[in-house]
């Protein structure tokens, strides 16, 4: 049964169920609100007071302590507001007549009315429309929005020190190098390494990004007509360009205009911010029209107030930061499938094969590894796989829970405005919110895949420039092939061409004798014991060839062996300008075989000619944003060419470009200065050179070395500098900054050396001994700080000639080969990292194909590429060319 309370009218008001725990629970509540309040009821025909009984309608009343209120005027003069009764009723245990209706006693037509009356009452009849209303949007919600810094999204994002991201980002505006940070500011970084530093750049970049993007909007917004004090503080705390892009998506001018804009058109705004608001609220029949194609059912009419409710809840930022938070507190899947649009052709099938994990794949989106994203991706796009983001049920219902309570004065005001909000809820969720979050997911983990991957090839990039060089051998490069033929270069311990030939130990029509010779006599005219093949094709082919000669003693007496060398990029250098520049009138071909052979003997020299991208030691790095992998690639090969450093009397035009501080054309101008005036006899005379400045100096300065062997000596010939000091500093040998100089100088006096015996033998026992002796604490007697000091001993401490690159692993020489059919499971072998990702790592072991080694058979150990590695066969699969391997121990 229901109980219905009439006004004298005998118009409905409130209608309450028979559930009198509900009740109870309702008057409890409501009477926590109202104890001890002074509560007055003012109607036209007087007021009620504490201590009066007055009849309201047909409502008696008690009062104690009832608060005044004002009755809406108007409404029916003999209507009391449902809130204020609703209020007053539970709250003092109102008695109502007609408490209990039987309907079996109620003639048909007063049964109508009823029926009527009650629809009239979930529709709020009783509150008259208002004549005009403002149109809520995102600008009319309050929300304290507070602008971020650099070193704001730096904290965060990288979890350091604030006092260190301060000073981080204070080098970065002052335009310093992250090899100059690296090695001359560790007291400023707390010791950062060049990768940390390398991935705060990163953000520090992003900051500039996100704040150029907002400002942008900004602009856009205000051109529109739309911008308020609230948009602007909206668009300039996010720290997101997703979220950017979300909020600007709200002011954008779409020439198709959306569901909620033409139901705005229609009139519908005001009845909408009324159900927002809480207000008063027209029957939905009285909204029909039926001139309008869009208002012909109630319905419709329903339909799009529930569009505007919609779109203003998907515009608000509060709730946009509500989702974001809930976001992060939840657990999201992201599943994938074999797709139904399959690729029938044969390259179809076999890209297919590479996903075959991925077609019952499931993970949690906190968890899934970088590799597994863009491997997902790329089978997406190829259409091999379906994605899908699971939302769980919790999200979902906490979202419109929070909605529930920020619209709680709209829900209350009745069960049509609550049924109204509900179904906007639900409508914004499914075509705004959810959407929303699928996208952002999605990018996100592609953005985190990205840079994960970007890394990784950052540092196989570095490793591989820091190979270690093979000095004073004469190397015959090997560039195989099969119609064309293998390309022969011998170069000099200088690197300087000697001889080049072509062969074709792989055509039929010619056969084998004819190469042999041409090798072997190579081979024995320039004693060249170490030769270098390229693993492009016809490597394998080669490989065979070269070791069935070994074998049979071919080149006797010389012991020759073979390296299998990486000639990604080869190709690609050999037609370029530089290399037609140094061979004007070689074949690309040819050049290419100079190439590989000069890898061996100074990998560094010859690597950075080549763009980073197309060195081969990367993860998916063909799907990677291209100007993002370029600027982490050029920063890895400046801080390794740095790192060696350079000697700027010999160093060529690709390895002084590459020096921290320096570009083409500083470096093009320090060659034409040495061109002119001879080798430069010191630092300072650098300074000389157009182009660069104090702040250039101040960055290349460290990275670059004034050997005394090539440098100025008495008697030259070469013209005066500007620089009245010419006289050679021996300090410029070493990786002490000139700002340093001072303290160097003092430490070697201090210590009892000479400086000029710096890098013999005796000299740096005598630093170590002097430094043993003080102990680590005696940078106060230099007035100097811990990092300086530590820079100035290592500088003082290094052997003539050392090089960091002799830390690093020699190339893998081998005098014979296997086939991966000779592998069986067991089988252990010695081989040499050639590749390192997130899932694993590759290993040459002479097979003519890498083996993967997965990270869970790597032990904890953290391999790098060049690194030799004792492994063992663990599974072969043949069909496929595959053999795994299971770390037993590095070499």
């Amino acid at each position: 049964m229901k109980r219905v309370l009439r006004n004298k009218r005998n118009a409905p008001i409130i209608i309450s169920s028979d559930e009198e725990e509900n009740e109870k629970n309702e008057k409890e509540e409501i009477k926590k609100k109202v104890v001890k309040k002074k509560i007055q009821v003012e109607d036209k025909m007087g007021t009620i007071d504490k201590g009066k009984r007055k009849r309201v309608g047909n409502v008696q009343v008690r009062g104690k302590r009832i608060k005044k209120e004002r009755i809406d005027k108007d409404n029916d003069e003999d209507v009391i507001a449902k809130e204020k009764v609703d209020e007053c009723t539970r709250a003092k245990g109102v008695k109502r007549k007609n408490e209990d209706i039987d309907e079996s006693n109620v003639s048909d037509g007063k049964k109508a009315r009823l029926k009527k009356d009650v629809n009239k009452s979930n529709e709020d009849v009783s509150l008259k429309r208002p004549k005009k209303e403002k149109e809520i949007d995102i600008k009319n919600f309050s929300t304290e929005c507070i602008e971020w810094t650099d070193v704001d999204y730096i904290c965060e994002v990288q979890n350091i020190d604030r006092q260190v991201a301060q000073n981080i980002v204070k080098l970065f505006k002052d335009e310093n190098t992250i090899p100059f940070i690296a090695r001359y500011r560790k007291n400023m970084t707390g010791g950062m390494e060049p990768d940390r530093l390398r991935s705060v750049k990163e953000s520090f970049d992003r900051v500039r990004i996100i704040k150029n993007r907002a400002v942008t909007i900004i602009k856009a917004v205000d051109k529109l007509g739309k911008w308020t004090p609230q948009i602007h503080s909206a668009v300039m705390s996010t720290k997101s360009m997703d979220d950017l892009e979300h909020i600007y998506s709200m002011f954008k001018v779409n020439p198709k205009r959306s569901l909620a804009e033409r139901a705005k058109s229609l009139g519908l705004g005001p009845v909408s911010n009324a159900v927002i608001e809480g207000k008063e609220i027209p029957p939905m029949s009285s909204l029909i029209d039926q001139k309008k194609k869009e208002l012909q059912s109630e319905q419709q009419v329903k339909e799009g107030i529930i569009h505007i409710i919609a779109d203003t809840i998907s515009k608000n930022k509060v709730t946009f930061d509500e989702v974001r938070t809930l976001e992060k507190a939840s657990i999201i899947e992201i599943q994938t499938l074999r797709s139904k649009l399959n690729n029938t052709s044969k390259n179809g099938k076999k890209d297919e094969e590479k996903y075959e994990i991925y077609f019952n794949f499931k993970s949690n989106t906190r968890i899934i590894k970088p590799h597994q994203i863009l491997a997902i991706n790329r089978a997406e796009s190829q259409k091999i796989l379906a994605v899908k983001i699971v939302i769980p049920d919790s999200l979902v219902e906490r979202f419109k829970n929070y909605c529930l309570n920020f619209f709680k004065i709209g829900a209350r005001a009745s069960t049509f405005h609550l049924t109204l909000l509900k179904d906007s809820i639900d409508y914004a969720y499914k075509k705004f919110i959810r959407p929303l979050i699928i996208r952002r997911v999605r990018s996100e983990l592609t953005e985190k895949a990205e840079e994960a991957s970007i890394k990784v090839f950052a540092i196989n990039v570095k490793q591989l420039l820091l190979t270690p060089p093979v000095r004073g051998k004469i190397v015959l490069g090997i560039d195989p092939g099969f119609s064309h033929g293998c390309k022969l270069a011998v170069v000099s311990e200088q690197g300087s061409v000697l001889e080049t030939a072509i062969i074709y130990p792989h055509k039929k029509t010619e056969g084998p004798k004819r190469s042999i010779k041409i090798l072997t006599d190579l081979v024995r005219k320039y004693n060249s014991t170490v030769i270098a093949l390229g693993n492009g094709t016809a490597c394998r082919e080669t490989e065979v060839f070269l070791s069935n000669l070994i074998k049979s003693n071919a080149f006797d007496p010389f012991d020759v062996s073979y390296t299998i060398v990486d000639e990604a990029g080869a190709s690609v250098y050999s037609c370029s300008l530089e290399a037609k520049l140094e061979f004007a009138n070689l074949d690309p071909n040819i050049i290419s075989a100079i190439s590989i052979a000069r890898r061996i003997q100074d990998p560094l020299a010859e690597l950075v000619k080549v763009e980073p991208k197309y060195l081969g030691v990367g993860m998916y790095q063909h799907d990677l944003p291209e100007k993002q992998l370029l600027q982490s690639l050029n920063e890895v090969v400046t801080e390794a060419v740095s790192f060696v450093g350079v000697d700027v009397n010999t160093a060529s035009l690709s390895l002084l470009k590459k020096v921290a501080g320096l570009n083409v054309s500083r470096a093009t101008n320090i060659i034409e200065w040495r061109n002119k005036r001879g080798p430069f006899s010191n630092r300072q005379q650098i300074l000389d050179v157009k182009g660069i400045g104090t702040k250039t100096f101040e960055q290349c300065a460290g990275f670059i070395r004034i050997l005394p062997e090539t440098a100025v000596v008495t008697g030259s010939k070469a013209k005066k500098s500007k620089n009245p000091d010419t006289s050679p500093n021996f300090l410029d040998q070493t990786w002490i900054h000139p700002e340093s100089y001072a303290i160097a100088d003092e430490f070697i006096k201090s210590s009892g050396c000479n400086v000029k015996e710096i890098g013999s033998l005796s000299f740096v026992e005598k630093i170590k001994s002097y430094v043993k002796d003080r102990g680590s604490s005696f940078h106060k007697k230099f007035q100097t700080d811990e990092a300086t000091l530590e820079v100035i001993i290592k500088g003082l401490t290094m052997k003539k000639d050392e090089d960091i690159r002799t830390k690093s692993h020699c190339p893998l020489f081998r005098a014979s080969l296997q086939n991966i059919d000779d592998l069986t499971n067991g089988t252990i072998l010695s081989g040499a990292v050639r590749n390192v990702t997130h899932f694993g790592v590759f290993v040459d072991v002479g097979v003519g194909r890498n083996g993967l080694m997965p990270t869970k058979w790597c032990k904890n150990q953290t391999l790098c590429i060049g690194q030799r590695v004792e492994v063992k066969v663990i599974n072969i699969e043949h069909r496929r060319n595959r053999f795994t391997l299971e770390l037993m121990k590095v070499l």
